[in-house]
């Protein structure tokens, strides 16, 4: 927080309570379609870029001389980048506002892709992976943020998971853009980064003239008749859209007020001190399985006594789940309590594991691997959850320290994983990942917070 609250007083205290309160008590967004879009946008070319280096490396191989042990390198750089940018940018995000970090993101994410197309050497394409790593892990963070800020309370969930929806797009349709870009001769595999680097820059563009900030930040930093614009704005939609008065506004705490510069060491205090461990150990878990999976699984099930076909078949049957789960998430995020649901979609992505790892037959590892798959996507209402139980002031660093620098899991992910295979074989390793799942179950269940349906001013307390 800024200095300006060491005298803000009582009177400014009613006035975010109250515009809260007016956020959380709509029917509905009231939010531009046009402010979906372009967050949604950002989901799906967010994941684009994270996701084309698998179908762009055996190109780059080739062409850039790459081998051996050189292969992690870029991989490595790139899940640093995204522990070290989404801690940053969410740190700026939370001192300057939502809007300003996300432009910047963005404008990352296309210098980054630009840079990578244009990649010379094993070095050039690390430094250049590790920027869009920068960039693509604060996008995804401060996405969720801003929507979740930007929601009533009854509807949360739904909102930031439609992000979701759009980020597996993403993932669905970059082997369809890749296999078309890299037939052109020499240069097709510098077309999939510069396509992701044309669309950074048009949402650049979008964002510039139709993205709001945050209200609930502008209002606690004394921007209070800009709050208020927002607001009546959504207000207004709302109106027309349903045709019906609005309900009254409701009496609401507010965030504590809090005397000096807000840091990050306040997220290691009581009363955040539980809730930043218990997310940033869950996700830090939950990335050593979910990079498992997604760089493994075919060669562990063939470990595991599966011919090389069988393998590949199985575990790509298998991704078909994924927007099962997808929709899942959508339709449930905001009907049950969102700790109970994550642990328990957590105990399933665990069982598929078991399930496979006890497979002697290929149903019981089809059915294995789509319930892998399928809880794999449920859990991403683990990203609503981890935006909303900070407070406004500390949120986005909040969200960057659990999801963000919890992708170290996915750092650790490789050597954990190939340890496994080549001293105990693909079974192990599939019980390994089970367990590693349930302990994040765990501990959840036992440190997590209920937030479902809850104002981000209560949750703040």
């Amino acid at each position: 927080m800024t200095d300006q609250f060491t005298s803000i007083g009582h009177t400014s205290a009613k006035a975010i309570a109250e515009l809260n309160a007016r956020i959380d008590r709509l029917p509905r967004s009231g939010l531009h379609p046009l402010v979906f879009l372009i967050v949604g946008l950002s989901y799906f070319f967010a994941f684009y870029e994270i996701s084309t280096f698998a179908y762009t490396l055996p190109t780059m191989k080739g062409v850039l001389g790459l081998a051996g042990n050189e292969l992690a390198y870029p991989v490595s750089a790139n899940l640093a980048g995204y522990a070290i940018g989404s801690f940053l940018l969410g740190r700026l995000a939370d001192q300057r506002g939502r809007r300003v970090a996300m432009m910047l993101t963005v404008a990352i994410v296309a210098l980054a892709a630009v840079l990578t197309a244009a990649s010379w050497d094993i070095w050039s394409l690390t430094a250049f992976r590790f920027l869009s790593g920068v960039g693509t892990g604060a996008e995804i963070v401060l996405a969720a943020t801003l929507i979740s800020e930007l929601s009533p309370s009854r509807r949360r969930g739904r909102y930031v998971m439609w992000n979701y929806i759009w980020g597996a797009a993403g993932l669905a349709c970059t082997p369809f853009i890749a296999i078309a870009l890299l037939r052109v001769p020499d240069i097709g595999w510098r077309l999939v980064y510069i396509v992701g680097a044309v669309a950074a820059l048009l949402i650049l563009f979008m964002r510039g003239r139709l993205l709001p900030e945050s209200p609930r930040w502008l209002v606690l930093h004394g921007r209070t008749a800009e709050a208020d614009t927002v607001v009546s704005g959504m207000e207004e939609r709302c109106l027309a859209q349903t045709g019906r008065e609005l309900p009254p506004v409701p009496d609401a705490p507010a965030e504590e007020l809090h005397e000096g510069k807000s840091t990050a060491s306040e997220l290691f205090r009581h009363p955040y001190l539980r809730r930043t461990a218990v997310v940033f150990g869950f996700w830090f878990l939950m990335y050593i399985a979910n990079y498992s999976y997604l760089s493994y699984l075919p060669a562990i099930l063939i470990d595991a006594g599966l011919s090389a076909p069988s393998g590949l078949l199985y575990s790509g049957i298998g991704q078909l789940g994924l927007p099962v789960g997808a929709v899942i998430a959508l339709l449930v995020a905001d009907r049950v309590e969102r700790k109970y649901y994550l642990v328990c979609g957590t105990l399933v992505y665990a069982l598929g594991f078991a399930i496979v790892a006890l497979g002697s037959s290929g149903t019981q590892i089809m059915l294995g691997s789509a319930l892998i798959s399928v809880a794999f996507a449920a859990c991403a209402v683990a990203y609503v959850y981890t935006a909303e139980i900070f407070p406004t002031r500390l949120r986005s660093t909040g969200s960057a320290l659990g999801n963000g620098v919890g992708h170290l899991g996915g750092v650790v992910a490789p050597f954990i994983a190939v340890a496994l295979l080549g001293s105990y074989g693909g079974r192990v390793t599939l019980w390994a990942m089970a367990a590693i799942v349930a302990v994040a179950a765990l501990l959840l269940a036992v440190g997590g917070i209920r937030t479902s349906g809850r104002q981000l001013t209560d949750l703040a307390q």
